[in-house]
């Protein structure tokens, strides 16, 4: 074995026993005076040491912990030892070895190139595995890939679910179920949109109605109209709310939407108190609200109202299976049936 191979050997062994221990860093040179830094084509940090012993150079490399290559150049009579610190910018067939050997030949042609173990590694492009999940996009980087990712969704490869319903995205008295990915509000009556934040008209506004019968049938005042003229005052006196007549014992209220709509809620404005301070407003009882497609056929259940009602109570009852139809009906089993508003919310079906 000539002298030359001898050397190399003992430079391999001496990088590959001395790396990663535990020994003085680049600070302890840098106040010997030794080190000046700079910036090798901005792939990586050079650190240029006056060291004359090739084995030296191995060694302090092997020395610091932040060393991951080194190359000996003799130029000019003058010895230079370089470390070399950081990761390079790498394409997808280039090896960081590769990177360092012509970073070190370009200014050092008769240079002697020595790495350090561990930095050999091809940047392959991750992203061309799909390892990012659920929609989210990847971005390959040296050695890694990062993800991107969609909304309802984190962690490394975004296949952790968010549960948005922590924040209470659903507005006005909605309620938010959680699912992968994403969320459902289911809106209170009135509202809809994805977050219940839009305010449905009321459909039954100004709208043909009919009652099973009036109170004092030649009393206009309380017909079955004044249910859906947009007054939500609650004197049944001063402000004309319907009222079926006495002897009336299953009385109902319905009105024509003149269109079908899938039904989501209906509220009923109860009456209260008049000015003589007459309270009959615990009436309002075992209330049923029902929805068909024609005034002879409204059996389609929307919500029942148990009762009793309040004075000038706004009793709202919530259709969760959307029934369809064009008319809403209001009924009960005791008389009387008194409604001072009704309003109805729906979709079109």
């Amino acid at each position: 074995m000539n002298f030359f191979a001898a050397r190399s050997y003992l430079l391999c062994f001496i990088l590959m026993y001395s790396y990663g221990q535990l020994l003085p860093l680049t600070s302890d040179f840098i106040k010997q005076g030794y080190v000046s830094e700079g910036m090798d084509e901005g792939v990586f940090a050079v650190h240029i040491l006056e060291i004359k012993s090739l084995i030296e150079c191995a060694l302090r490399c092997g020395m610091n912990l932040l060393c991951n290559a080194v190359d000996f150049c003799f130029l000019d009579g003058l010895y230079t030892c370089r470390f070399r610190y950081g990761h390079a910018n790498l394409s997808n067939t280039i090896t960081q070895c590769e990177v360092y050997e012509i970073t070190a030949s370009k200014d050092c042609p008769d240079g002697l190139f020595l790495r350090a173990q561990g930095i050999c590694k091809i940047n392959t492009d991750e992203c061309q595995n799909d390892p990012c999940l659920n929609g989210a996009t990847c971005t390959n980087t040296p050695g890694s890939f990062n993800c991107t990712c969609d909304a309802g969704w984190t962690g490394i490869v975004c296949d952790e679910d968010i549960n948005e319903c922590l924040d209470n995205p659903c507005q006005n008295g909605g309620t938010c179920s959680n699912s992968d990915g994403s969320f459902t509000c289911t809106c209170a009556g009135g509202f809809t949109g994805a977050l219940c934040n839009e305010v449905l008209p009321n459909i039954a506004l100004g709208k043909p109605a009919a009652q099973s019968s009036t109170f004092l049938d030649s009393n206009a005042a309380y017909a079955a109209a004044y249910a859906v003229d947009g007054n939500r005052g609650t004197d049944v006196v001063v402000d004309k709310c319907t009222i079926t007549r006495d002897g009336d014992t299953n009385p109902w209220w319905r009105v024509d939407l003149q269109a079908v709509y899938n039904i989501t809620s209906v509220r009923i404005l109860n009456r209260g108190i008049n000015q003589k301070g007459k309270d009959i407003s615990d009436w309002l009882r075992d209330v049923t609200v029902t929805v068909g497609l024609t005034e002879s056929d409204v059996n389609t259940s929307c919500g029942f109202f148990a009762g009793p009602g309040n004075a000038s109570q706004l009793v709202v009852i919530d259709c969760p299976t959307l029934p369809q139809g064009r008319f809403v009906k209001i009924s009960k089993t005791t008389e009387h049936l008194i409604l001072c508003e009704v309003d109805v919310f729906g979709v079109p079906g």
